[in-house]
């Protein structure tokens, strides 16, 4: 998470553009400097691993890498502060269904009496009784 909000405050910041000063640079830095403090102390008291503190870091700059190109072009961009465009569009693009209340209708279009009443009510799990009465009939 910490490199996600790294590479989103310098992707919003333009840190990797030519002449930027350096207040852009420690802000952006300020996530990866927490991190840093959390791993340092989690390997002084003890708690874990140096190895278990090094794989969780890399691996958790991996997932938050991929998960920031996802959605936004690479630092070095002249677009870096933009996401993508038409990345949610996509999702309803391949046939998503809006949502329920566009495809019912508002609540004062429903009326109770459009119900069926005589559609078989079924209990939503069989007790004791009903399942002996159905070994009853099989036998």
């Amino acid at each position: 998470m910490t490199l996600t909000a790294h590479s989103f405050l310098a992707g919003q910041l333009c840190v990797f553009r030519p002449r930027s000063d350096l207040a852009r640079v420690l802000i952006a830095l300020a996530p990866l400097l927490g991190a840093a403090m959390i791993a340092i102390s989690r390997c002084e008291d003890y708690r874990h691993d140096v190895y278990d503190v090094t794989i969780g870091s890399v691996l958790g700059m991996t997932v938050a890498f991929f998960s920031y190109r996802k959605y936004y072009p690479r630092l070095t961009s002249a677009h870096c502060d933009t996401p993508f465009s038409g990345r949610v569009d996509a999702a309803s693009a391949l046939g998503k269904l809006r949502d329920e209340e566009h495809r019912v209708g508002s609540a004062g279009s429903f009326a109770v009496d459009d119900l069926q009443d005589d559609v078989e009510r079924l209990p939503l799990r069989e007790s004791s009784t009903d399942r002996a009465r159905a070994s009853d009939r099989a036998a």
